[in-house]
């Protein structure tokens, strides 16, 4: 090996060093850098049928992404039930599904989410509740709080709010973007 070879090894080994200590201070200073954004239009999304947005056409789009999140809610220990169908024929989508729905509920406890999606979106928990409230309630709130009874108030001015994703608490709430087989535990206890 020439005293070249050793310099630019030298070199090269020095600047992986370095991307990874600067990776790291990324990561531990600004940690939100790593986190998606939200796609918060897959609440307006329409798999067949008929739409009202103008930018859509009234036509099928292509699945190219199809995953099931599964949520649990329960307000003062007591849970929340989710009717089936949620999301599927509704105004602005008669005749198709929204582009995050619910087909059934299950006895386990957990109501699947149907997220199908023609592209890879970051599709967010709170587009859930915003297909839900079209539906009646629990909705959001024009912030994008949730607002579980529908009264246009906040739920952080109501209750404590704590969620677990896949066991694990998380405070994404709203704006956590769901991913295949994510386990969902929302909790509300009034204050």
């Amino acid at each position: 090996m020439g005293l070249g070879d050793y310099s630019t090894e030298k070199l090269l080994m020095g600047g992986a060093v370095f991307a990874t200590i600067a990776f790291f201070f990324v990561a531990i200073v600004y940690p939100s850098i790593f986190t998606p954004k939200p796609d918060w239009s897959a609440a307006d999304g329409c798999i067949g049928g008929q739409t009202d947005h103008a930018d859509q056409t009234d036509s099928d789009i292509g699945v190219v992404r199809h995953y099931h999140p599964q949520i649990k809610i329960t307000i003062d220990d007591n849970q929340l039930s989710i009717p089936p169908n949620t999301g599927i024929d509704q105004l602005g989508c008669r005749g198709g599904m929204r582009w995050v729905h619910i087909h059934s509920v299950s006895d386990s406890g957990f109501t699947t989410i149907h997220i199908e999606t023609p592209e890879r979106m970051n599709v967010p928990l709170g587009a859930f509740f915003q297909v839900w409230d079209r539906e009646g309630t629990p909705s959001l709130t024009d912030d994008r709080k949730f607002d579980i009874n529908g009264n246009g108030v906040s739920d952080w001015d109501e209750f404590d709010i704590s969620m677990k994703v896949n066991g694990k608490d998380n405070t994404r709430f709203e704006s956590f973007v769901m991913e295949d087989f994510d386990m969902i535990e929302l909790s509300f206890a009034s204050k």
